[in-house]
């Protein structure tokens, strides 16, 4: 305010106010009881859009009384270092417009009265939505939404909604002017704290889920996006936040993982006591081999199948627990030699009761450290085929030949037999969960195993007809270079 110069009086006065009437932020002067003694234009058009309480004005008042019952002099009420800032998000009554305004009230002293001047100015970083379309889609969004004043001490909340009034229980008007952390907790975990901590140094979006506490003590999961907004200078002056409650969904979570553990060790029982009572029909069944005549030897045999069947579905439900509890399984090189040797080595030990009608060969001309991308699930993929070009075999002497076909991206293995083949209608559908070959008496759970593991691997299978009889799998895997 421009101080009247000695001797000029009224000119003095018109230029003052013509001065004040000039400012685009409103001005106001109050005494000590609360009267205003000046106001400038923009004040007074302030007044009349908003119709602010006048207790504003008594607010003033009250902060002069207030100092002036203290110790404090004439001079020291006069002193700058100790303003009054309030934020006030007022509605103007002509329009939809919601707007944040700063008031600042200042003491001072002219001709040993006390005085407070008031100044009030829009703060275009805290100016909301002002069209009813973007007001209404903020306020009725289903999520909670936040905007903070990344320019003031301690970022303080300029703007909730109501759904994060409804969300965390907390009233609107008791939100703004403080930091979101009042809704941490005891149960809130630090990491995700820090995680918000580093996105905002870093002035990057960030989503973290974690604990928060309502109003009413209640804990809940909340889902909260960051996002930084810039001035046209490119400067994050204010941080808006997206908040939503998962509480139903992490339940859920928590509830699914309990009753997968609780599956897996029913599983892991059931499978131990199965593998255990198959060992024991398999041991006697070879006992009793040497002491049978052929067509009794025969008899014999499907009762082994039947056996070494009930222990590979045991191993399969193994192997398909493991990868329908992971979605994105880490893949490392695995040499196929070494895999396609010991399987080979295990199903002719596993069908040995067999070896004089059983011929398993090859794979000859393998490459020199055949690295493909999968997993050391790979094993069951030529479990399941070697067995199951035995045991669906049509009881005839049976033969299989392991071949691989290698280039310089991919890996082939050719898996033939001389079984009864499979129809071109089915080649497909056989690795459907559920589907069985035409002569198969099995769960249809072993090619549906394969089909998903070389699908996790990277690779493709498929089936091609045997000559002169018989059938074909292909499994081609990613090499490792």
């Amino acid at each position: 305010m421009t101080t009247p110069t000695p001797g000029r009086g009224t000119a003095d006065r018109e230029y003052a106010a013509r001065a004040l009437d000039s400012l685009s932020n409103g001005i106001t002067i109050v005494d000590d009881a609360g009267t205003a003694v000046v106001a400038n234009e923009a004040w007074r058009t302030f007044v009349d859009a908003t119709g602010i309480d006048p207790a504003v004005t008594r607010t003033a008042a009250t902060y002069l009384r207030t100092l002036r019952r203290g110790d404090a002099s004439l001079d020291d009420i006069a002193d700058p270092t100790t303003p009054l800032d309030l934020t006030l998000t007022l509605p103007y009554q002509e329009s939809d417009d919601a707007r944040s305004h700063r008031l600042r009230i200042s003491p001072f002293v002219y001709d040993g009265e006390a005085f407070a001047s008031l100044s009030v100015a829009e703060d275009a970083r805290e100016k909301l939505p002002t069209t009813p379309l973007k007001t209404g889609a903020i306020d009725a969004a289903p999520v909670g939404i936040t905007i903070s004043d990344y320019t003031r001490p301690d970022n303080p909340l300029i703007y909730a909604n109501a759904a994060f009034e409804r969300i965390t229980g907390y009233d609107v008007l008791e939100t703004l002017g403080r930091n979101c952390r009042f809704l941490q907790c005891e149960a809130t975990e630090e990491a995700a704290v820090q995680r918000f901590r580093d996105a905002m140094a870093a002035n990057e979006s960030t989503t973290v889920e974690l604990r928060n506490e309502r109003a009413d003590g209640e804990e809940f999961w909340n889902a909260v996006t960051i996002a930084p907004l810039r001035d046209e200078r490119g400067v994050v002056t204010n941080w808006v936040g997206f908040q939503q409650d998962v509480t139903a969904r992490k339940r859920a979570e928590e509830a699914l993982s309990t009753e997968r553990d609780q599956y897996e060790l029913l599983n892991q029982i059931i499978r131990h006591d199965i593998r255990n009572d198959m060992a024991v029909i398999r041991g006697w069944g070879e006992e009793l081999r040497g002491n049978l005549d052929a067509d009794q030897r025969e008899t014999l045999s499907r009762v082994m199948n039947a056996a070494v069947h009930t222990q590979e579905l045991t191993e399969e439900v193994r192997d398909l627990t493991a990868i329908l509890g992971s979605e994105d399984p880490a893949l490392e090189p695995i040499d196929l030699g070494d895999v396609l040797t010991r399987e080979i080595e295990q199903v002719r030990s596993t069908f040995e009761y067999q070896a004089d009608s059983l011929v398993v060969d090859g794979p000859v001309d393998l490459p020199d450290e055949c690295l493909v991308s999968a997993t050391p699930l790979l094993s069951s993929v030529f479990t399941n085929l070697l067995d199951n070009a035995v045991l669906h075999s049509d009881g005839g002497a049976v033969r299989i030949d392991v071949s691989v076909v290698a280039d310089a991206e991919t890996c082939t293995v050719r898996i033939a037999d001389n079984g009864p083949g499979i129809p071109d209608s089915q080649k497909r559908a056989v690795f459907d969960h559920g589907e069985q070959g035409e002569r198969s008496s099995g769960t249809g759970l072993g090619l549906y195993l394969v089909d998903e593991l070389v699908t996790q691997f990277g690779g493709r299978v498929w089936v091609e007809d045997n000559d002169p009889r018989g059938t074909i799998v292909c499994v081609e895997l990613q090499r490792v270079r």
